[in-house]
């Protein structure tokens, strides 16, 4: 991801805002949120791209930067492994049909 301070602000959002709903966990080291596309108005479609999958890596330094934040989406998560994770994966979209936007972390 390019811009880490957008990385950083969707995650603070994601923790803080009572819009955005968990959704039911589909595997033990992922975690998904949704959240009405009204709630937020992004800079461009690239983080979002209408029905379509946005998936980028995110970059060591901004994990490392960033672990307490991540810490949290991590503890929602099923994942017993107790060496935690190394690596994020952000996964977007934003749903047109159903008016929302769609984020997933994996930890690897």
């Amino acid at each position: 991801m390019q811009n880490e301070e957008l990385a950083k602000q969707l995650i603070e959002f994601i923790l803080t805002s009572q819009d955005v709903v968990r959704e039911p966990r589909v595997y033990a080291n992922q975690v998904t949120y949704a959240f009405s596309d009204k709630l937020v108005e992004p800079e461009d479609e690239t983080l979002f791209p209408p029905m379509r999958l946005h998936v980028v890596r995110l970059q060591p330094s901004f994990v490392q930067k960033n672990q307490k934040l991540l810490n949290q989406l991590f503890e929602q998560t099923k994942d017993t492994n107790p060496q935690g994770y190394q690596d994020v994966w952000l996964t977007s979209s934003h749903l047109t049909d159903r008016g929302l936007y769609l984020v997933e972390y994996s930890f690897e």
